[in-house]
């Protein structure tokens, strides 16, 4: 009989440690999802009430758009919803440009994020924004056929002779025989600057378009040319050889 009470007593010890044990277990659990609970909500408070200052677009900005500093404000935007795509230090950001508006755009206030910006590689090299920076030049477009020329010799940044062949005129008062003009015979033609260069299809053959075969001509169609704005005699020339005869590129390392 005391050998029965005795195992009676060692198991209501045993069920009371039990609960004891479930107790403590369930207030410990208790306890730290309300630690959780609490820091969460700290800092989704702290989020909501903390600012920071970043770089915000100062009016509407247009896909392919130049981004330069005059057209950023610094604004202070609350963390929350800030994620880690935004600019603090606008000198160190510029420092890696250039850099141009994405396909999305930028409106007015928009916080500067830039994964939705595209760098020079992808929006037509580093000419680009060399034009945007300079004063006094013009763009002067050239139709031409490189099969015959200059292959796909021609790149951003590289000097260029243009040869032009002027087919002849059959005319009874003033017939004229076919003719080819190089800069020997007009100095307009020596040195001209390419900053870029596109297919039949007006796709550019630069940068990561070329890496990516966009287009089914890869051989160029039109050559742009930046010149001074002072040379308009010699953009006038370029636009009367286009109409008159074609026009042929020879790279030159002069």
């Amino acid at each position: 009989m005391a050998w029965k009470e005795g195992s009676k007593l060692v198991r209501w010890k045993q069920g009371v440690a039990g609960f004891i044990i479930k107790g403590l277990i369930i207030c410990v659990s208790f306890l730290g999802v309300f630690a959780v609970t609490y820091r969460l909500n700290q800092e989704y408070i702290r989020q909501m009430v903390e600012m920071v200052t970043v770089a915000t677009a100062r009016s509407d900005m247009y896909p392919g758009e130049t981004l330069t500093p005059d057209k950023l404000v610094m604004a202070e935007k609350p963390v929350f919803g800030l994620g880690g795509d935004y600019v603090q230090e606008l000198d160190e950001f510029f420092r890696q440009g250039p850099w141009y508006v994405g396909d999305v755009g930028l409106g007015a206030g928009d916080v500067l994020r830039p994964h939705r910006l595209a760098s020079a590689a992808e929006a037509g090299g580093d000419w680009r924004w060399e034009f945007d920076r300079r004063e006094h030049v013009r763009l002067i477009a050239v139709e031409t056929s490189l099969v015959r020329s200059g292959g796909d010799w021609l790149w951003p940044g590289m000097l260029v002779d243009a040869m032009v062949y002027i087919p002849a005129r059959e005319s009874y008062d003033d017939p004229q025989p076919s003719r080819v003009v190089g800069p020997d015979e007009d100095p307009a033609l020596r040195g001209l600057l390419v900053i870029d260069k596109k297919n039949t299809n007006g796709m550019s053959l630069g940068g990561q378009a070329l890496e990516d075969g966009f287009g089914r001509d890869l051989l160029p169609a039109v050559v742009t040319l930046m010149l001074d704005e002072g040379d308009m005699e010699r953009i006038k020339a370029l636009i009367r050889y286009n109409e008159e005869g074609r026009i042929y590129f020879s790279p030159t390392n002069r």
